[in-house]
Order: C-alpha cells, then sequence, then structure tokens
C-alpha cells in the first residue's frame, strides 16, 4: 500500500495508535495522560534517560515539567536504543497541572528539540500503564539490498551491497510465526528475567515500490535486541549462509545457535503499541 511505504511515514503518515484515551477528568487534583511520539532515533542516546547525552525520555521530562510547572516522570512502553526510531511510541505521565490537552500538544510541540513529535495526547483511566497493560508491539525494519553504498541511508535503513535470496527469507519467517523463544535472538551477555517465550502474531517481508524490503514483526512481546538480531540473522538466510529453518531452530534451542551480525540501529521503527486492538496477523 502507497500510504505504509517508508517515505510516506518519514513525511509524517503515521500508523494508527491504539491508547485508550477517555473523556477529560474533571473535579481531580491529579491527572495520568498519555501521550503517542514519533522521534528520530539517530538524534538522542536511545529512550532512557543516561548520564551522558539527550535520550527521549529526558527531552520529554524536561519539556513536561516546564509546561506544568512541577518536576514530571515519564514511563513508556519501551525503551529504544540510540538509533532506534519511533513512529508510535507511547508514553504516559501524572500531573496536577490544569492545562487541557489541546495546550499541553501545542505546547509541548513548540519547545521539545528537533526530532520528536508528539501526535497525541490525552486522558487515561489513572491506573494505565504504557508498558505493563501492552497486549504487544509492531516493529518495521528496512532493509535496502544492491546499493553500492549507503552513507546517506544508514540513519533510516540498513543498506547491504548483497544480493539477497527474498523467497529464502520469507520462508524462514514464515516458520518463525507462533510461539517463539526471545531468549534465542537475545544480545549475548543480556540479562534476561522471567519467561522468554512469546507469540509472533506476524512476521513477514515485502519488498516496498523505493527498493526498500520491509520486515515487518507483531508479537506479544520482544526482549531487547531480539528484532535487531533476529534482522541480523535473517540477512544471514538471505545470503545463503543459513538455511531457513534456521531461525526456528533457534527458537526450539532457545539459545543463538549461529550467532551472527545485530542490525544496525537506523533500519528499526517502533511502528505501534497495542493496548484495545487484536495484534495482526
Amino acid at each position: 500500500m502507497a500510504s505504509d511505504t517508508l517515505w510516506v511515514r518519514l513525511a509524517g503518515e503515521f500508523p494508527a495508535h491504539d491508547v485508550p484515551f477517555l473523556e477529560p477528568a474533571t473535579g481531580t487534583s491529579t491527572r495520568r495522560l498519555a501521550l503517542v511520539l514519533a522521534y528520530r532515533g539517530d538524534l538522542f542516546n536511545g529512550w532512557q534517560v543516561q548520564p551522558r547525552g539527550d535520550t527521549v525520555q529526558g527531552a520529554m521530562e524536561a519539556a513536561l515539567s516546564r509546561l506544568c510547572d512541577s518536576p514530571v516522570r515519564v514511563q513508556a512502553a519501551g525503551r529504544t536504543d540510540a538509533g532506534v526510531h519511533a513512529w508510535g511510541q507511547v508514553a504516559a505521565f501524572d500531573t496536577h497541572s490544569r492545562l487541557d490537552a489541546a495546550e499541553m500538544l501545542r505546547g509541548l510541540r513548540a519547545i521539545l528539540p528537533t526530532g520528536i513529535w508528539p501526535r497525541a495526547l490525552g486522558s487515561v483511566a489513572p491506573d494505565f500503564h504504557p508498558r505493563y497493560q501492552a497486549r504487544g508491539k509492531t516493529y518495521d525494519y528496512f532493509l535496502l539490498p544492491q546499493v553500492e553504498t549507503g552513507l546517506f541511508l544508514e540513519p533510516y535503513c540498513w543498506p547491504l551491497q548483497d544480493s539477497l535470496d527474498h523467497g529464502a527469507m520469507a520462508k524462514a519467517l514464515a516458520l518463525l510465526k507462533g510461539e517463539v523463544d526471545m531468549a534465542a535472538f537475545a544480545s549475548q551477555g543480556s540479562e534476561v528475567g522471567g519467561p522468554t517465550l512469546r507469540q509472533l502474531t506476524q512476521a513477514g517481508i515485502s519488498p516496498q515500490a523505493d527498493r526498500r524490503w520491509r520486515v515487518r514483526l507483531s508479537g506479544t512481546g520482544f526482549l531487547r535486541h531480539c528484532v535487531r538480531n533476529l534482522v541480523g540473522s535473517l540477512v544471514q538466510v538471505g545470503r545463503g549462509q543459513l538455511t531457513p529453518e534456521a531461525l526456528k531452530e533457534m527458537s526450539e534451542a532457545g539459545e543463538r545457535l549461529y550467532p551472527g551480525p545485530k542490525a544496525p540501529p537506523g533500519g528499526l521503527y517502533l511502528n505501534r503499541v497495542y493496548y484495545q486492538s487484536p495484534l495482526p496477523e
């Protein structure tokens, strides 16, 4: 679909969001508000506040604290690493401010740094938590095969000189759908606590009109670096270095049997977080 291409997304035609906004609360001293955010990951040192470097969370909290005239802490649906982009990140915060949602949204758009665009803002239930109440997420990853140099494209996709086998990659993703042990794609040395099994409801690769290939993954959850490691292994399948069955083998073993490259962050986009709608298949 033309409305789902990378260039249209980069121009601001974002995916639908699934945040359960409510009518504005009245007669309460504290409100819980949620935001839908788009941002360029290449301009920030990730989502989470760090001792050094600008972060999306840090910018959001500084802007909201200024608008609300009191300190504001922001919770997100998930942390994105430096270089990873978002079209549909979801965040929530509490405030005593009486600014209405429309005024606050206008204010944020005026004072936030370049690279962050608050798409929507509104009231949510007092117990709404963007991470713990999320039913799942969709991520998009963009590859550009057979390109001589990706010098100007690296912040937005993964340019590759290789000629990749699309059929083998599509087969690998089709075999992977269903229950996946995400520990198989976690980075070496990552601390993984709790269950690692997730449902991968959507896994496909489709050529786009601008020569890029989009890998789309929807699931009930992803561990840190899982999508990038999975895409790195998928590229190995496209190069003929792994069989299409290799990704499924790793999932069933619960470990990275065939270590490979981690896909660079610039090609990864958090597309959508689900709270009410079923995950796509």
